[in-house]
């Protein structure tokens, strides 16, 4: 029987052997560890008044949170180089709750599973569980870089509210003078769906059945153009609903899914700097329900304000439809200090507007950072939330302090 290193070694011959066979340079891979640990100490307080048959509610919490400034996670990634400008890279990461050692999501791999190839001169294609392309270019129009909780704007722009699919196939093409643009499609989100419209009021899974139109998929699109201050950014995302919902009468049977009101978001954003001061604007429309939503504070799901998806991770509604807007700036004070503020609103439309437990939505937030050193930085952030995720007379605040380090 071989041993591993033996193993190995005849691997690597067998792959040096192969590669010279036909013309093509055997390289090294370059294959890194990185990561970081986000723990800090926060204190929320949420509340409703009454409404309709619902009596008023109110709660507060205390305790250790993660992942406010970035993600507390640990990642593997490498890259090939292949020689005329092509190289091939991996990426898998996984996203950790600091505070429990427990994994962030059900996969294990949860922030990319990926790998890909790019040229130089025709941009990259990457396949997996990944970010989307309009999450990745909204990130430098948002203040807070999509960070601290409910103050980030994927709290109103709920296509960008740090978005990953499962089963992603991704383009993202080089900078051509400023102007640079990417597609990605979704075979299966592996996200769970509320339907409105439907019987079935729980979350369904993405994945009902065999057929490719038996999975919830999406499309995301996005494109940015940057020439000297200026930033700006345009996308466009939708869901597709799955054909087919459980029945809820025995595991795996299944009935056609009725509710085909596929939820789509156009977001617009600028951002300009002025010396040492980034000030950044953006509008978004939504319409048939929503992409993502956010719990109170930094995210919070079981509290007595709920996402507006519910317990999903996305809602099928017709007529949920919402206009969302973005004011802020970030002020770089030296090489080691930065404060972020903004104000974003999310406004309901149509038939929406109508009910009488919707309300619009009023965030403000702000955030302090101070490096200690090149990989470790402290924060301390807070914000405040009127009608919060469109809910009538409903309330959230959150102040927090906390340290990252990163390696």
């Amino acid at each position: 029987m071989q041993t591993p290193t033996n193993l190995a070694r005849i691997t690597l011959i067998s792959a040096s052997f192969i590669a010279s066979m036909w013309g093509m340079q055997a390289n090294a891979w370059e294959v890194r560890l990185y990561g970081g640990v986000d723990i800090g100490i926060s204190y929320v307080n949420v509340s409703r008044g009454e409404l309709n048959d619902n009596p008023a509610t109110s709660g507060s919490q205390l305790g250790l949170n993660s992942s406010e400034l970035d993600d507390s996670m640990f990642g593997i990634t490498g890259q090939e180089d292949l020689g005329n400008g092509w190289r091939v890279m991996f990426d898998l990461a996984a996203l950790i709750d600091a505070p429990t050692g427990e994994m962030g999501y059900d996969e294990f791999f949860g922030i990319e599973s990926s790998l890909g190839m790019s040229h130089t001169q025709w941009g990259s294609l990457v396949l997996g569980r990944q970010q989307t392309i309009s999450t990745d270019f909204f990130t430098n129009i948002d203040p807070l870089s999509l960070s601290f909780g409910q103050a980030n704007m994927g709290t109103s722009f709920t296509a960008i509210n740090t978005q990953y699919y499962n089963n992603l196939v991704q383009y993202t093409s080089p900078s051509f003078s400023g102007l640079q643009f990417g597609v990605g499609y979704s075979f299966d989100t592996g996200d769970t769906a509320v339907y409105a419209d439907s019987d079935q009021l729980d979350p369904v899974p993405s994945n009902n059945g065999f057929g490719t139109m038996d999975k919830m998929r999406a499309l995301t699109l996005a494109v940015q153009y940057e020439k000297g201050p200026l930033l700006a950014v345009a996308s466009y995302d939708t869901a597709y609903a799955s054909s087919v919902i459980p029945s809820g009468d025995s595991a795996g049977q299944t009935v056609p899914n009725t509710d085909v009101a596929n939820p789509q978001a156009w977001y617009l954003g600028l951002a300009y700097t002025l010396g040492d001061v980034v000030v950044s604007g953006a509008w978004g429309r939504g319409v048939n329900g929503a992409l993502s939503g956010s719990g109170p504070g930094g995210g919070i799901s079981d509290s007595p304000l709920p996402p507006m998806t519910g317990d999903g991770d996305m809602l099928f509604s017709r007529g949920f439809n919402h206009d969302a807007y973005l004011l802020g700036f970030a002020w770089n004070i030296d090489d080691r200090t930065e404060f972020m503020a903004s104000w974003q609103m999310l406004k309901p439309t149509g038939p929406l507007a109508q009910l009488n437990d919707s309300g619009t939505q009023q965030i403000v937030g702000a955030a302090l950072t101070y490096s200690l050193s090149s990989r470790t930085t402290v924060y301390v952030w807070g914000s405040y939330g009127n009608n919060f995720q469109m809910l009538k007379n409903a309330k959230t605040s959150v102040i927090s302090t906390g340290i990252q380090t990163m390696f």
